[in-house]
């Protein structure tokens, strides 16, 4: 279980390396419609002192 644990540890930590941002980057506005039809941007969100939370999970 300790190699495990100790092999997750060193995975997450290697895909942190390859990321394409770092913390404090000025990320690019881009913007998408949710379901609804309703268009957004980061900054907009931003502007209006929105949290932002993205998730590319899906359900399959």
């Amino acid at each position: 279980m300790k190699k495990i644990a100790v092999l997750l540890f060193f995975l997450l930590l290697s895909t942190t390396a390859f990321a394409a941002y770092q913390v404090g980057d000025v990320v690019s506005n881009f913007g998408w419609t949710d379901n609804t039809g309703t268009s957004h941007t980061i900054y907009d969100l931003i502007d209006a002192e929105k949290a932002i939370v993205f998730f590319w999970g899906g359900t399959g």
